[in-house]
């Protein structure tokens, strides 16, 4: 027969949709088959769980249907999933995340109402062009912490990003992955407008469903505005363009291009490639000529997360918040 906290794990998952491995990311380090028989440890267990995935601890203690604190606290844009079950699931999980990532970065400069263009020229008094790092150590800079989830609430992945605002306090949470780079850092820079241009109301989330500047025609007046900031922040200009000329380009041709006229624009190449293919919609053409940008692809999670584990003060966290940010992170 299972034991106690076996049965109730199963019946979580059921009855919120939660894949295994998020559930077991947070199932804490001192449980143990001793404690299974002593009801203060699963009251204790209770408790951890919901503060960890965002729900309800009287749901859990009470052995109701768990439910999710953050159920109408955000806004999501082109979401088509579940709205009973998988939105709750997101933005709760995102919230807790969230606000376990602050405590760890005591220091926070507000972000809201600063231009791209005042990014972009921080950055490249220091740089030749933006990078992803380069918006991740401004984003570190100020006090925003962002990751990247390679652990997921639901078993499809339906999310591109989220940013979460914690009274004063935003973070950023990725959830798409790149080997190459430069679609990552538009994505970072659209979620940093909407944190800037004051898109994310206190105690709440925006959250991206779908990759962000793909989608223009259902896209409302904040995606549309984050996407102009995103390409003001990485080109100079927020009504960027690229013009096709003749019947197009070959991938190798294209990357030669990027490498030269993008440096000389203070444009990072693989930004000014992802432009050509937004204009063209020749994304085969654009994917085969990353190969040529990029000597060594790395994966954006690994960069990413590379630097929060660097940049966060776990002893500010706790050992058990610690343990979970760790797996949630990919075990950085």
């Amino acid at each position: 027969m299972p034991n106690n906290a076996q049965r109730f794990k199963v019946r979580l998952a059921k009855a919120t949709g939660l894949t295994d491995s998020v559930i077991s990311a947070a199932w804490p380090d001192w449980w143990s088959d001793a404690a299974d028989a002593s009801p203060s440890a699963q009251a204790e267990l209770r408790f951890t769980l919901a503060r960890k995935l965002g729900l309800d601890p009287r749901s859990l203690l009470a052995e109701e249907a768990p439910r999710f604190l953050w159920n109408e606290a955000a806004k999501y844009k082109n979401f088509s999933g579940d709205n009973d079950k998988d939105r709750p699931a997101i933005t709760s999980f995102g919230a807790s995340i969230g606000r376990m990532l602050i405590k760890g970065v005591p220091n926070y400069q507000p972000i809201e109402g600063t231009s791209a263009a005042t990014i972009r020229s921080s950055i490249l008094a220091n740089q030749p062009f933006i990078r992803l790092e380069h918006i991740l150590a401004m984003t570190w800079g100020i006090g925003v912490p962002t990751v990247h989830l390679r652990v997921y609430p639901l078993s499809a992945k339906r999310m591109c990003a989220m940013a979460v605002r914690t009274r004063e306090r935003a973070s950023i949470l990725l959830a798409r992955d790149s080997q190459y780079p430069a679609s990552i850092a538009f994505h970072l820079a659209h979620e940093v407008g909407h944190v800037a241009l004051g898109h994310v109301e206190e105690d709440s989330a925006l959250v991206d469903m779908e990759y962000p500047g793909q989608s223009q025609e259902n896209a409302d007046d904040e995606e549309l505005a984050a996407d102009r900031y995103a390409l003001e922040l990485l080109t100079g200009d927020p009504d960027f363009t690229v013009e096709k000329l003749g019947q197009g380009r070959s991938a190798r041709q294209l990357a030669q291009e990027a490498l030269k006229i993008g440096p000389a624009n203070h444009i990072e190449p693989g930004t000014l490639a992802l432009c050509y293919g937004h204009i063209t919609q020749e994304w085969p053409t654009v994917q085969a000529a990353m190969a040529h940008i990029y000597d060594n692809p790395i994966p954006a999670w690994s960069i990413t997360n590379q630097i929060a584990a660097r940049e966060i003060r776990w002893d500010l966290i706790g050992d058990e918040n610690a343990s979970f940010l760790h797996a949630v992170l990919g075990g950085i």
